[in-house]
Formats: structure tokens, C-alpha cells, sequence
């Protein structure tokens, strides 16, 4: 019974005394010594979303998410448009390419058509030059011994 009584009256209080020393001071000190400024702005986000939620005024929560929802998608907007800018600045580079491209290609082939229908008007135009006709060599002599008649012979 005294060991009964030494237990409940002096080993359990001081037993938690010291649990409560640990965690209020001990502990608490720790968690004070590593405290950032990102912790403490977590702290007050997570305080005002509990404030939202305990609230008893008449704002509706899906006005403040459906706020925070827009808010994201004003960022993806952002980020989506300037990348379309870049997108579209590279396809009207490409674009600006191959207009100039064409233009080249469609000179050159104007050029090369007016040059060709030129030709073909200065043949129709100029009277055509008389060949002579070769005639078939019949002689006995045999391959290259029959000379055509108007042709001089090489000495």
C-alpha cells in the first residue's frame, strides 16, 4: 500500500510533469529554433482557410473557390498565351520563308518561259538552213572509198 501510495502520489506527477516540460518547452523551443518565414506564411494560408470554413457570415464557399480556381487559370492563360506568341512568331518566320521561296520559283519560271516562247519564235522566224543530203554510197569499192558529188575531197 505505501508503494501504492509513493506511485500515485509522487512518481505519476512528476512522471508527467516532465512529459509536460518535454513537449511545452522542450520541444516547443526545437520547433521555434527551425522556424522559417515559408512555415509562418504556411501557418496564416492554413489559418484563413480554416477561418473560410468556420465562417458563419452569408458568403458562399464555391464564390471564394471558384475565385481561387479563376486565379489559377489566369496564370495558365498567361503562360499559354506567351507561348502561343511564340508559336505563332515562329510560323510567320516559316511562312515569310516560303512566300519568299515561291516568289524565287514563280521568277524563275516566268524567266524561263518568256526565254523558251522567245526561242521558239526566233526558230519559226529564221528561214531554215539547207542541209546537204547524204547520199547512200553504192560504189564496189567498198566503205568510205565513194565520194559525194559536190564534196571536195581532202588531199
Amino acid at each position: 500500500m505505501k508503494n501504492w501510495w509513493r506511485k500515485w502520489s509522487y512518481e505519476i506527477p512528476l512522471a508527467f510533469g516532465d512529459a509536460l516540460w518535454e513537449v511545452l518547452v522542450v520541444q516547443f523551443a526545437d520547433f521555434l529554433s527551425r522556424l522559417t518565414i515559408r512555415r509562418v506564411l504556411e501557418f496564416v494560408a492554413i489559418a484563413i482557410l480554416v477561418m473560410a470554413f468556420v465562417q458563419t457570415l452569408p458568403i458562399d464557399l464555391a464564390i471564394l473557390f471558384a475565385g481561387d480556381a479563376l486565379l489559377y487559370l489566369e496564370f495558365v492563360v498567361t503562360i499559354r498565351l506567351v507561348a502561343g506568341r511564340e508559336h505563332f512568331q515562329a510560323m510567320l518566320r516559316l511562312v515569310a520563308r516560303l512566300a519568299r521561296l515561291a516568289i524565287r520559283l514563280s521568277r524563275t519560271a516566268v524567266d524561263v518561259s518568256i526565254s523558251r516562247i522567245s526561242r521558239m519564235r526566233e526558230r519559226r522566224t529564221a528561214p531554215r538552213a539547207a542541209r546537204p543530203r547524204r547520199t547512200s554510197d553504192r560504189s564496189d569499192d567498198g566503205e568510205g572509198f565513194g565520194i559525194n558529188w559536190g564534196v571536195l575531197a581532202a588531199a
